[in-house]
């Protein structure tokens, strides 16, 4: 982490604690625990535990929750009144203050006029103790050092020495675990794309100057046109933000997505590398005079062609959610076999509030193509959100046992070029994190 690339002393204490936990003694050793597939995993959890700092408290930087309700909401407010939706994304959540604090604001400050609306607030993180406490909802003292303790009786209960957020401050905000490094994004599986607002602050300073270059163009193709990224005090420097609009608040740098050229400003997109190029998957017309590679049991993946898919992916990559479920019924329509279809329907339901219909298609997905990996995968999550542990931990086990005969680098039909290797890895968090709740 380039956080520690100016502290030994304490990146030294760190990794020491681990090797003594471990039993290893020395490095080296302990760098094959890491490298191994299975194992490492774990351990990985642990190191990143003791390396991110989890320090955070509501209402942290008060100026740019100023920033928020006075410029960002009421202007995203207003651009969704037709669909009566809004989607923010707290990257880097730690334990939860900060998605929490934004549905506190949400519904204080806008609770009449997004009565009815579909109001989603995703709180992202790497290290699985920390979604495990934000999940829980229930803070210290210490967290409430600038919230008014008027703010603090109304949205939250005193259970002992602690305060348990209220349900209905609770509702509109999910927790999952996304590493903004290796995990892909924007992603539609992943429920990452189309955010009106995406927060990520005191995050980066942990990553190298390439790797934010690398991570700003993948914020700003998750946003959708008029979306706002609000960055920490400590971020780098505002040349990294030349694609967006850039506004000036006080105590508080602002950027917009707005989707039009800026002249002489435009940077080449920059994405995140990949250590070696994988094998991709090949449509049915394709596989049929070509041999098969063995074994693929990921075979039916539907008729829809890839044009027509990706009109609906576009349709959500734009937040324009009406129109992806009109184009996805059309195809249904064309062939009510179609598992593709019925699997992008599930997931432009979600973001519809519809969650019995999100939950339906993706069963008919699976029920249409048993092997077609990625449905099984987002019904875990979908019921993992919806308070089902155990329905979630079947779902992902069945991604587990479709993925045991592909190679790592085998690239899966419509998932936003994740490979076989990095979903297991995935599903693996979910499964400790489900298992730890």
């Amino acid at each position: 982490m380039a956080f520690y690339a100016d502290k030994d002393e304490d990146l030294a204490r760190i990794v020491a604690e681990r090797l003594t936990e471990t039993g290893l003694g020395v490095c080296a050793r302990y760098l094959e625990l890491i490298a191994d597939v299975v194992r490492g995993k774990v351990e990985m959890d642990a190191l990143v535990a003791e390396l991110t700092i989890g320090e955070t408290y509501f209402f942290r930087h008060r100026e740019q929750f100023d920033a928020l309700r006075d410029i960002i909401l009421p202007e995203a407010l207003v651009r969704n009144e037709a669909t009566r939706s809004l989607r923010i994304w707290s990257a880097g959540c730690a334990t939860g203050p900060e998605p929490y604090s934004l549905a506190i604001m949400l519904k204080r400050e806008f609770g009449h006029r997004i009565a009815g609306w579909n109001v989603s607030i995703l709180g992202t993180d790497i290290n699985q103790k920390f979604l495990a406490r934000a999940r829980d909802g229930r803070y210290d003292e210490w967290a409430f050092r600038v919230t008014p303790d008027a703010v603090r009786r109304e949205c939250f209960d005193a259970v002992g020495k602690q305060w348990q957020i209220k349900p209905e401050f609770k509702d509109w905000v999910s927790f999952q675990y996304h590493n903004l490094i290796r995990n892909r994004f924007p992603s539609l599986l992943d429920n990452l794309s189309a955010f009106d607002v995406i927060i990520c602050r005191n995050v980066v300073i942990y990553f190298s100057r390439e790797t934010v270059e690398a991570l700003v163009p993948c914020f700003r193709e998750s946003l959708v046109d008029g979306g706002w990224l609000v960055m920490g005090h400590a971020e780098p420097n505002i040349e990294l933000f030349r694609d967006f609009r850039t506004v000036n608040t006080e105590g508080a740098v602002l950027y917009q997505r707005v989707d039009r050229p800026l002249p002489s400003r435009v940077a080449p997109k920059v994405v995140l590398p990949i250590p070696e190029p994988p094998k991709r998957s090949e449509p049915r017309s394709a596989r049929s005079t070509k041999p098969k590679p063995a074994p693929r049991p990921q075979v039916a993946v539907g008729p829809a062609s890839d044009g027509e898919v990706a009109a609906v992916r576009a349709l959500a990559d734009q937040g324009k959610w009406s129109e992806a479920m009109a184009a996805c019924d059309r195809l249904i329509a064309a062939n009510v076999l179609d598992a593709v279809a019925h699997f992008y329907r599930a997931l432009v339901a979600e973001q519809l509030g519809d969650l019995e219909g999100c939950e339906t298609y993706l069963k008919r997905a699976i029920y249409l193509d048993r092997h077609f990996v990625l449905p099984h995968y987002h019904l875990g999550l979908f019921l993992w959100r919806r308070n089902d542990p155990a329905g979630a931990m079947r779902s992902l086990r069945n991604v587990v046992a479709l993925l045991r005969p592909l190679p790592d680098d085998f690239v899966l039909a419509h998932g936003d070029d994740i490979t076989a290797g990095q979903l297991r890895e995935t599903v693996g968090m979910h499964l400790d994190l489900i298992g730890a709740a």
